[in-house]
């Protein structure tokens, strides 16, 4: 028998409902002593400028204004700042703490509870929270190497009519996949034949290897009638810990968007938002980014090196920071995870992308991240993993 506490049974239905981050969840398990974890979802330390944003912070910090309160929709210089590292004109700029607060304001403002959000079948698990806590149902979507496929697309609109798409259509997370600048446009077409808002998660985009990825949906929206908000980071490309993001938003859209951020947080952190606008005047980010590309570029191919000597299909992405490989057939799936794990190696199982909750072909999948380690610790990381996989083999 279940007994229910006084405050389990206080709980609100989207709290009771608000699935568990099964990523979040593998967090103690990567602080094992030893443990080499390629299911993070971010950039290793050593990506990080620290003597830039020391710099940065030290300026700051003598600066009063810095520990004061300010608009809700960013710092007017920032604004600026973001705007040109996007091509955009600051009015579109909206900062936001981190692009998950994105997810979430764009979903809140809107959808109503009850409505649906296509996905792709594929999808980074945190957007599901904030579709549950909202009270909106996600439908998933059929993808090939390509990404979202336009036809599935459109027959899920048809049986669902679903108010919002959201995709993420520039290295993917979980599968790095790249949505061709002809399917943008199919796409964008479609969304605006049906009526349907697009939540562009994008914050991957400057990790790009050997070229620049096609324009983004909100750059190609054009005249297609298409309503896009997109969302950037600066999580992958400065510093994880600032938590400062932006959304790019219409102007018919933008107040009614910093009138719920405003409900929810009042601002982003000042002192964060300034820290990255004097980190972005110092004139730094550029020459370090292009340092950041090559370093992910180096690790992206020295894991799946690894990963194909141990017998499993790793397709070469073009940037970004996750390999999406199928787990070789020759090997007991529902014993891998745990078999590695003993071994010292982690990674995230395909299942936790799983937006239907009932996928089987997904289990054969595993997303490993080559951002967060070093080229030494990722050919340790592959060794234990084939000898994991050895061990389970049938």
């Amino acid at each position: 028998m279940t007994y229910l506490t006084p405050y389990t049974t206080a709980l609100s239905r989207a709290a009771v409902a608000l699935p568990e981050n099964p990523l979040r969840a593998l967090y103690p398990v990567a602080a094992r002593d030893g443990m080499i974890s390629l299911a993070n979802g971010h950039p290793s330390p050593d990506a990080c400028d620290y003597i830039g944003l020391q710099d940065a912070l030290q300026a700051v910090a003598a600066d009063p204004m810095a520990w004061l309160y300010g608009p809700t929709a960013g710092d007017p210089r920032l604004r600026r700042a973001l705007a040109h590292l996007s091509g955009d004109q600051p009015d579109s700029v909206i900062v936001t703490s981190g692009a998950q607060q994105g997810i979430d304001l764009a979903i809140r403002t809107l959808c109503d509870p009850g409505d649906t959000v296509l996905v792709p079948e594929a999808l980074y698990p945190a957007t599901l929270s904030v579709l549950a806590a909202c009270g909106v149902s996600a439908k998933p979507v059929s993808e090939d190497a390509d990404g979202l496929c336009l036809d599935a697309l459109e027959k899920a609109f048809q049986a669902t009519h679903g108010r919002m798409l959201y995709l993420t259509p520039t290295f993917g997370n979980p599968t790095g996949s790249v949505l061709s600048e002809e399917r943008r446009c199919a796409l964008l077409a479609l969304c605006a034949r049906m009526g349907v808002s697009i939540i562009e998660d994008d914050p991957y985009r400057d990790l790009w290897f050997d070229a620049p990825p096609p324009p983004s949906l909100w750059k190609m929206a054009g005249e297609s009638g298409a309503r896009v908000i997109s969302l950037r980071s600066c999580s992958k490309s400065i510093a994880l810990g600032l938590r400062i993001g932006w959304m790019l938003v219409s102007p018919e859209i933008a107040p009614h968007i910093t009138a719920m951020k405003q409900a929810s947080d009042l601002q982003s952190s000042g002192t964060a938002q300034m820290t990255v606008l004097a980190y972005l005047s110092s004139g730094r980010f550029d020459d370090w980014l292009i340092k950041v590309r090559a370093l992910c570029h180096r690790r992206h191919d020295t894991l799946r090196e690894g990963l194909i000597a141990a017998g499993f299909d790793a397709p070469a992405v073009a940037g970004g920071m996750f390999l999406w490989a199928r787990l070789p057939e020759r090997i007991d799936v529902s014993r891998l995870f745990e078999t590695a794990v003993a071994q010292g190696v982690l990674y995230a199982p395909g299942a936790a992308f799983d937006a239907s909750g009932q996928g089987v072909e997904i289990a054969r999948y595993a997303r490993f991240c080559f951002a967060s380690n070093d080229v030494a610790s990722l050919k340790q990381a592959t060794d234990r993993l084939a000898g994991a996989a050895r061990l389970v083999a049938r």
